[in-house]
């Protein structure tokens, strides 16, 4: 009986040896484990870092997207509005132009287009020197008016 009892005994203690071992390596397993948890929480709580990084940087980027595109509309409407001030104001120049010539002709009709030419011509006849003198250069003296001006 001896015999058996220590026979039970010496398995009992490779069985306690067998599942200690094999407790040790769950633990060790375990720890492992938790420790890659650990890991990969980490690794999701930079990821959802990030992400929240990224949702805030797309946001402002696109505030600052709708700012420009608000600036150039309003830059645009600007444009429009100077383009059509300046057309006002170059129709405005040539109404100006074209009073201060009909002014010009009323103080100056001699220098009238025809009045002129019909004043020399007589002056022609009658003086040949006048008549030398016209086949040479046109009216020195000018008409003061402005050359883009063609009536």
């Amino acid at each position: 009986m001896q015999r058996e009892f220590d026979t039970e005994v010496d398995r009992l203690q490779a069985e306690l040896a067998r599942v200690t071992r094999e407790r040790d390596q769950a633990v060790q397993k375990n720890s492992e484990l938790s420790q890659d948890l650990l890991a990969v929480r980490g690794q999701r709580d930079r990821v959802t870092t990030s992400h929240r990084n990224c949702e805030r940087m797309l946001v402002h980027v696109l505030g600052q997207r709708n700012e420009a595109w608000h600036e150039e509309d309003t830059l645009r409407a600007r444009q429009l509005e100077l383009e059509q001030q300046l057309a006002n104001v170059e129709e405005y120049n040539e109404n100006l132009h074209e009073e201060i010539h009909q002014l010009h002709n009323q103080l100056h009709p001699h220098h009238l287009p025809g009045a002129a030419e019909l004043d020399f011509e007589d002056e022609m006849d009658e003086d040949p020197e006048l008549e030398a003198a016209a086949s040479g250069d046109e009216d020195e003296e000018g008409s003061g008016m402005d050359s883009d001006h063609s009536e």
